[in-house]
């Protein structure tokens, strides 16, 4: 009898946090991403990076993030983006390398993005494995931000994520240079 109330009891339990579990991500979920957007978009990144194909041995470059529009163009906010996700490999224990190179990649004819010939140049006396690429365009309210993880030995796109940022006064000032 005490078996059968113990499990009627955890039961209820189990029953009870199925009732109150909305699906909705908490608040503390929503600030820790709205606070710490480059440590999610690290985090989604680096998931795909699993041995033997890819180790913590391998060199990531992390170039600035350019303007879509314009890739040859950026702002306090690409360097600054650039910065962080540098500091948040690094932190994971990835060897990065950095580049304030802004002509990375361009467009090709067919609209497929290339990496560009100085880039790759200077990639190759850096001894990158991988490249980590990043775009931003601004809408009225937010900034659309696009990453890339690219094994640059093949060109293939590792893990790829895209989010937005809401437009702070701080933002705005960080895009405005």
């Amino acid at each position: 009898m005490i078996l059968f109330l113990a499990g009627v009891g955890i039961m209820l339990g189990c029953l009870y946090g199925c009732s109150t579990y909305t699906g909705e991500p908490s608040y503390a979920d929503y600030l820790y991403e709205r606070t710490y957007k480059t440590g999610v978009i690290a985090e989604h990144l680096v998931r795909p990076l699993i041995p033997p194909r890819y180790s913590r041995d391998d060199v990531i470059v992390v170039t600035s993030y350019v303007k879509l529009a314009n890739f040859s163009e950026t702002s306090n906010f690409g360097l600054v983006m650039g910065e962080q996700m540098l500091s948040r490999l690094a932190s994971y224990g990835f060897k990065v390398r950095e580049t304030r190179i802004k002509d990375v990649f361009y467009q090709g004819k067919n609209g497929e993005y290339a990496l560009t010939r100085e880039f790759t140049r200077m990639a190759h006396e850096m001894d990158a494995d991988l490249v980590l690429v990043g775009t931003y365009m601004e809408t009225r309210q937010h900034v659309l931000l696009n990453t890339r993880l690219v094994d640059f030995r093949n060109n293939e796109i590792i893990s790829s994520y895209d989010c937005q940022i809401p437009k702070t006064e701080d933002i705005l000032d960080l895009l405005s240079r």
